[in-house]
């Protein structure tokens, strides 16, 4: 029973290709004991330490978890990698309001156009941002959940010094700082 639950909860984090909830993981193996299930998922993250698998479980708050690569292997396969958890345009406005937070909602919109409001509500339902109200205004910032599945510190001035560095040691060229959509690709290519 264990073995096959333990398999069935491994199959589930590989195919999701996102964190999952351990009331969702219970639900998917059926199985009612939460603490059961938990103590299932920590097995697998051992198992997976033990054979030093180009592959990890983490743990994440909320008691969430993720079946993920490596990040020293993300590099090495990166030509080869077919879909990832967000999209082009999704990453580019996530980068904008971490570097940026705390953000106006209407900011995030000017700088990255007006699909950026589809972007946030995918990024607040994976868990990656949060906001609190000012009147009608949302301003937004990251989460720690976010922080943890990217690797960042949690203070947010450091991580802002920490995305800076990798955007930097990956060459990755940015118009984070660039003005309205018009000036950035076209919408079809990010989505």
């Amino acid at each position: 029973m264990a073995k096959d639950a333990k398999m069935i909860i491994e199959a589930a984090l590989y195919a999701a290709g996102r964190p999952l909830s351990i009331e969702q993981i219970a639900e998917i193996a059926k199985i009612d004991n939460l603490e059961y299930v938990d103590e299932l998922v920590r097995q697998l993250i051992r198992e997976y330490e033990e054979r030093n698998s180009a592959l990890e479980i983490v743990a994440l708050p909320g008691s969430k978890y993720v079946l993920q690569l490596k990040p020293s292997y993300s590099n090495k396969i990166s030509n080869v990698a077919s879909r990832g958890l967000l999209s082009l345009g999704e990453l580019k406005t996530l980068a904008y309001i971490a570097l940026k937070q705390p953000i106006e909602q209407s900011k995030v919109a000017k700088a990255r156009g007006s699909h950026s409001y589809k972007h946030i509500k995918k990024l607040e339902e994976l868990g990656f941002l949060k906001f609190e109200r000012a009147g009608r205004t949302k301003i937004f910032q990251t989460t720690e959940m976010f922080a943890d599945y990217f690797g960042f510190d949690h203070e947010p001035r450091k991580l802002k010094q920490q995305l800076r560095w990798r955007i930097r040691k990956e060459g990755i060229q940015t118009r984070l700082d660039a003005q309205p959509e018009a000036t950035q690709e076209p919408e079809e290519s990010e989505s």
